[in-house]
Formats: structure tokens, sequence, C-alpha cells
């Protein structure tokens, strides 16, 4: 553990240069350097290694960690766009869609109201309530499922 420590005092500005040079903003790079020094932490070898290849080992953790997580946002994205419900209500007034919204539990009529009548995705509405997106989809799609045998009762 003190070693790591001072393996990194050592090298603190050149790995701060490094991650502020392919991250987006001082915070991704904040949290580059944090992952690299945590998984340092397991890695005891690193200790005995020359300087240039502790260096470069570091370089290389940051470097895998955030395309890692950009290809995971990547696909969050990708997932979001193609696999988002359709709803359409033509030939329902708007009294009706409200009547019909009323027979849902609270959270999925809210969910039902943010998507298609203030347009918000999925993302935004699962920021706004604290779920993640893939639940928000499943909420809305059990919504509409029921919205939609509540519209062939009638």
């Amino acid at each position: 553990m003190m070693l790591v420590q001072e393996l990194y005092i050592d090298l603190e500005s050149d790995l701060k240069r490094f991650a502020r040079s392919i991250a987006r903003h001082n915070l991704e790079a904040d949290d580059l350097i944090s992952y690299a020094v945590e998984k340092a932490l397991s890695q005891r070898e690193i200790e005995t290694w020359p300087r240039h290849k502790q260096k470069a080992w570091f370089y290389r953790v940051m470097k895998n960690n955030l395309i890692d997580h950009r290809r995971k946002h990547q696909r969050e994205d990708e997932w979001e766009d193609e696999y988002e419900p359709e709803f359409s209500a033509v030939g329902v007034s708007s009294i009706e869609m409200v009547e019909l919204l009323s027979k849902l539990p609270k959270n999925q009529s809210d969910i039902v109201f943010k998507r298609y009548w203030i347009g918000l995705t999925s993302k935004e509405i699962a920021q706004q309530t604290g779920l993640s997106a893939p639940t928000i989809r499943y909420h809305l799609a059990q919504a509409l499922k029921t919205l939609r045998e509540y519209m062939e009762e009638e």
C-alpha cells in the first residue's frame, strides 16, 4: 500500500496530464486516475517493475477503462434508441386518454405522460425519478400493454 502511494505521488503529474488528454472533462480524468490507482493496489508485482513500465501500465489501465466506459454508454444509447416502445392514440380524445391514464398505477401514468406528452426520453425520465433507463422502459412497455387492453375493451 505504501509503495503504491509513493508510486502515485511520483507519477501524479504524468498521470493527470495523460488522463486529462484522453478524457472529456476533469471529473472523468479524476475517475480514470482513481480506477487505475485502485487497480494498482491489487497488482503487487507493479512495485518491482522499472518506472517506465509502471507508467505505461497506468496509461494502459486508464485508456482501457475509458474505452470500456464509452462502449458501455454507447450500447445503452443505441439500445434506448432502438427499443423505445411505440404508442399511437389515434382515435382517442385527450379526455379519454386522461381517463385511461388514471386507470394505470401512478408511476406508470407519470412515465407515459412524460414520454409521450412532454417528449422526454427514458434516460431523462430515469434521471428525474432515480430509476434506471431500462427500468423506465420496462414500466413504459407494461403501461402501454395495459393501455392497449383498455382501448380494446372500449
